[in-house]
């Protein structure tokens, strides 16, 4: 089951997918008006819905950080999920909107922020910082198997703040 986020990852997961999801009702995306974070903890209801299938949500930092909290929620009712966090270090959604509409940009960037893989072993699961794309596959194939040997798992994905999906460049045409 793949669970999107709401806010500038779900252009690059969502509408700009990279993936396949092949299974009926595999698929959770945000409504329009979903709060940041609602994927973090819809990943570890879809878990406890459906405990056979394997649960990824690709969240961002800022979303990430409103929800965290649920990551110990998932270790404790065992709903061992991954959360790709595509790391920016800033509120991406806003941050571009901002700069297409006049270049600056405010209370966007995190100064700072904690360390998700810490985070992880803090709580007894997996957790990976990735920093080059080549890695990505690899590392995702680590924190799957950490799931099925019952942890949850956070992969730290590291990505450059002004490389954008397609769909942003659309919106910036507007």
């Amino acid at each position: 089951i793949m669970v999107h986020e709401n806010g500038c990852q779900d252009l690059w997961s969502y509408y700009s997918p990279y993936y396949q999801v092949l299974d009926r009702n595999g698929d959770i995306a945000p409504g329009e008006q979903t709060c940041m974070g609602s994927g973090v903890m819809g990943a570890v209801g879809a878990k406890l819905a459906q405990p056979d299938k394997k649960v990824v949500c690709v969240t961002g930092d800022g979303a990430f950080q409103m929800y965290n909290q649920d990551v110990p929620t998932a270790v404790q009712y065992n709903a061992p999920v991954t959360w790709v966090i595509l790391n920016s270090f800033s509120l991406g959604w806003p941050k571009f909107g901002q700069k297409a509409l006049g270049g600056r940009y405010i209370a966007t960037d995190f100064k700072v922020q904690p360390d998700f893989v810490k985070m992880a072993h803090a709580y007894s699961c997996y957790g990976e910082r990735v920093e080059k794309p080549a890695e990505i596959r690899s590392a995702l194939e680590r924190a799957l198997k950490a799931n099925e040997s019952g942890k949850p798992a956070i992969l730290d994905i590291i990505i450059d703040p002004d490389d954008v999906a397609e769909g942003f460049l659309a919106y910036k045409k507007l």
